[in-house]
């Protein structure tokens, strides 16, 4: 990735304690581990592990040659992958004998399937990336997982809200990028029309957003607004980032009610994001509904599409296609009243040590290179994430402009990324009926779809409810 401007990254501990990060889109529900006897062995082995480790804290790798040797199992998205490797690489210059097996998953249903089958037949990896959600509870919880606290790990990490991560007062996930949702904005193709965004002037509300695609369309775009209909995430990415703004900003207890039975998905608070959503799609091209994310990226790099709704790191696939395209990320701006916007962002990608890792003091070792300084430095160039190490000195894409201001100056309060609290199944069911809506199916109808489908969801596993609101903190 071509870098045009350098800042370093250590100003995300005071920007992150400017702007809290609640609990963590891009991710799904939550597929339960198995529970049984099996579990219970490995509590037995994930403390007995966890007291060995203790207190005694990773020691530099830098100087000599480590005695340390073996391979590590990891799984990961293809993403971490390439930034894991690029940490080992360095790592090897000190731990000549270490290595990584990769098994790279597609999304977090492929990632939960695959750790249910491990589940079942006792053969977790040693560790794995992940999505930041309330899976990684569960795991914890039923004795999958070693706890991080202790090992001088979890002092790398920036200030944030890792309770997605935590379990009994625990750290079981480092969570290594700050995940934000945002508007992804074609920045030289406006320029071209003569519109030039800055933290001044980007839209603060939906109407001032329609007055900005209106502009565009008055000078020549007539489409301005990208959207892959074929695509589940990006035909609800917009909805997503909807949902966290105005549905929860209007009751931040949104979810807790629905599973109180206070609230319902078929409630009209819901049912009116369809309406706002349709006023977006008045700028969607017509042949958008057959169009996978591929068409979306031409469409965008062309200019023929000036924004898009999506999570940051997005512009990364974008500028694989295009390593000199100009991009800037806005804060999404979809609430009624200016006041109320908010900026979406958490904690994401967790890495985490199994409690039945064949050699916890190599993971431990690894891990904590992964999370000084130079290693997340590698680790957050090679993948353009955004650190939460203290200390990293990696660039800072220039799209990242206007967020990152936003952010230092405490402009916006946080929005959480709220999606990977509900259960498991529920986020693909929000993913489909958007998609039917945008194929013409009536908004009512498809909200009643949805509250009798995550009924049905709720009523087999009663547990995860219980659990939920037992823990949940009223807001």
């Amino acid at each position: 990735m071509k870098k045009t401007s350098k800042r370093m990254v250590s100003c995300l501990l005071s920007v992150m304690t400017a702007a809290t990060l609640l609990t963590g889109c891009g991710g799904g529900g939550s597929s339960a581990p198995a529970s049984g006897d099996s579990a219970k062995d490995t509590t037995v082995a994930q403390e007995a592990k966890a007291d060995n480790t203790e207190g005694a804290k990773a020691e530099s790798t830098e100087g000599a040659e480590s005695s340390l040797s073996g391979t590590i199992t990891m799984v990961t998205n293809s993403s971490g992958a390439e930034g894991l490797q690029a940490v080992l690489d360095e790592y090897k210059k000190t731990h000549p004998d270490v290595n990584i097996d990769f098994t790279i998953y597609e999304n977090v249903t492929e990632f939960e399937t695959m750790m249910t089958s491990w589940i079942s037949s006792n053969s977790l990896p040693d560790m794995y990336l992940s999505q930041a959600s309330t899976v990684q509870q569960q795991y914890a919880a039923e004795g999958y997982l070693m706890p991080l606290t202790g090992t001088g790990i979890e002092d790398h990490l920036v200030e944030g809200d890792t309770s997605l991560v935590t379990y009994d007062g625990k750290l079981y996930a480092f969570p290594m990028a700050t995940n934000i949702s945002v508007t992804i904005c074609n920045n030289s193709a406006l320029k071209d029309l003569g519109i030039e965004l800055t933290v001044d002037n980007y839209p603060k509300s939906m109407d001032e957003f329609l007055a900005l695609m209106q502009q565009c369309r008055d000078v020549g775009v007539e489409y301005p607004y990208g959207l892959a209909g074929a695509d589940l995430s990006s035909c609800t990415a917009w909805p997503f980032q909807y949902m966290y703004q105005v549905l929860y900003g209007g009751d931040p207890n949104w979810y807790a009610d629905v599973l109180s039975g206070n609230k319902d998905w078929s409630d009209p608070e819901f049912v009116a994001m369809f309406d706002e959503y349709n006023r977006i799609r008045e700028y969607v091209s017509p042949d958008s509904l057959g169009k996978n994310m591929d068409g979306l990226y031409a469409d965008f790099i062309s200019g023929n599409t000036l924004f898009f709704s999506q999570v940051a790191t997005t512009i990364k696939n974008v500028k694989v296609l295009d390593p000199e395209s100009d991009i800037i990320l806005i804060p999404s701006s979809f609430t009624a009243d200016p006041a109320d916007q908010t900026l979406i962002s958490s904690f994401d990608d967790g890495i985490s040590i199994t409690a039945n890792a064949q050699n916890p003091e190599l993971c431990i070792d690894f891990l904590n290179y992964v999370t000084s300084p130079e290693g997340s430095t590698i680790y957050a160039n090679t993948t353009g994430t955004v650190s939460t190490v203290v200390g990293c000195e990696a660039d800072i894409d220039p799209s990242y402009s206007i967020v990152y201001e936003v952010l230092q100056k405490g402009t916006l309060p946080n929005s959480p990324i709220l999606s990977r609290q509900w259960i498991a199944g529920f986020k693909e069911l929000l993913k489909s009926g958007c998609q039917n809506w945008l194929a013409g199916e009536d908004p009512q109808s498809i909200a009643d779809t949805i509250a009798e489908e995550h009924k049905r969801l709720t009523d087999a596993d009663p547990d995860w409810v219980a659990n939920f609101l037992e823990n949940y903190e009223w807001k």
